[in-house]
């Protein structure tokens, strides 16, 4: 196992704040931190009190977005690396720099001369990332389900390590999902019913929608909500639900837990759905190797709709009911993911 290195850890999006927390909860005292403005991020960090120690902290734009154009990008990319570059010179014992997808600071690490530079993804086609990570990563970790025809520049690199399993085999605890459920599953019922009588013995679902702000997130996201108007469940939609709340948002991949399943067109949010053991209706064009996993290890809790047609929709949607009947069983955590994460990042705590 890697002893702490002072680091930059980037913080990119909600997921990753996630994934890096316990590694910045036992990394080193001189670590530093560089946010995403995202309005996610930005929650989550106001309610970091016991879940983070506190370090210095750099707050970056995103250069991607709804409405955002190609020169726009261009500008606020530039800004963000060279801010990133002056945080990094004025944290001078800093020497490693890791990141989740957002390359910008794989270049201004090595810029810095950073000595190490890690650039881990699990999203294929994240390909301008890709390209600008080969330019200055020192090392580059790449799940073993990566699906090698969708990005294969960088999968045959010479600097690429595969991790097994999937990021939320980190972080999720389904012990405490189970512990959860169990907890507040009849009081749920019980208010949901008090709402909508008619349908209080209906599976309580969990929906996430996303925009799709990601720059590969464009082509990727589908307009199903004329689709799944009339289905025979109780939607609790992200803004009715506490989980966005502020004090409540690190807690949504445990809380998820609650409901009886989840729809969404988040790849992360149905990720860490299965292996919560729920039945789970993904609707989205995404293809990622870590699906394909989840597919593998939990073939009766993954649903997916990749098409932008409703037809053959309804039997999709009678099969993911149907499996919410059934009684609920976690999804096999691989271990051997936090082994891996440890021996290249450091401790975690």
């Amino acid at each position: 196992m890697s002893s702490p290195n002072p680091t930059c850890w980037v913080i990119d999006h909600p997921a990753h704040f996630q994934f890096f927390a316990p590694f910045i909860r036992g990394g080193h005292e001189a670590d530093i931190l560089v946010l995403s403005s995202r309005p996610e991020v930005q929650t989550m960090f106001r309610a970091r009190e016991g879940r983070l120690p506190h370090r210095p902290h750099l707050w970056v734009d995103r250069p991607v977005g709804e409405g955002i154009g190609r020169f726009r990008r261009l500008i606020l990319a530039r800004r963000r690396l060279q801010a990133v570059r002056s945080f990094l010179r004025k944290h001078p014992l800093v020497n490693r720099v890791v990141v989740k997808g957002a390359s910008l600071e794989i270049l201004a690490g090595k810029k810095e001369k950073c000595m190490e530079r890690i650039y881990i993804s699990d999203t294929e086609s994240n390909h301008i990332a890709h390209r600008i990570a080969l330019r200055g990563a020192t090392n580059i970790l790449l799940p073993e389900s990566w699906r090698e025809s969708d990005a294969t520049q960088i999968v045959t690199d010479y600097r690429v390590k595969r991790y097994p399993g999937i990021l939320p085999d980190i972080y999720i605890d389904t012990e405490q999902g189970i512990s959860m459920r169990n907890q507040a599953v009849e009081q749920l019922r019980e208010s949901i019913g008090g709402m909508t009588s008619e349908k209080s013995t209906a599976p309580i679902v969990f929906h996430r929608r996303i925009i799709g702000g990601g720059i590969h997130d464009g082509d990727e996201v589908i307009d199903y909500q004329y689709w799944i108007r009339d289905l025979p469940v109780h939607f609790i939609h992200t803004k009715e639900s506490a989980i966005e709340a502020t004090d409540g948002v690190w807690d949504m991949p445990m809380q998820i837990a609650m409901f009886d399943g989840v729809l969404t067109g988040s790849t992360t949010t149905a990720a860490e759905a299965v292996i919560h053991g729920m039945p789970t209706f993904l609707i989205s064009k995404a293809e990622r190797g870590f699906l394909d996993e989840l597919e593998s290890r939990s073939p009766d809790l993954l649903f997916r709709w990749r098409s932008t047609s409703s037809d053959g929709f309804d039997r999709t949607t009678h099969d993911w009911i149907e499996a919410m009947q059934r009684d609920r069983r976690t999804s096999q955590i691989r271990k051997d993911s936090l082994a891996f994460f440890e021996r290249e990042l450091g401790p975690v705590a």
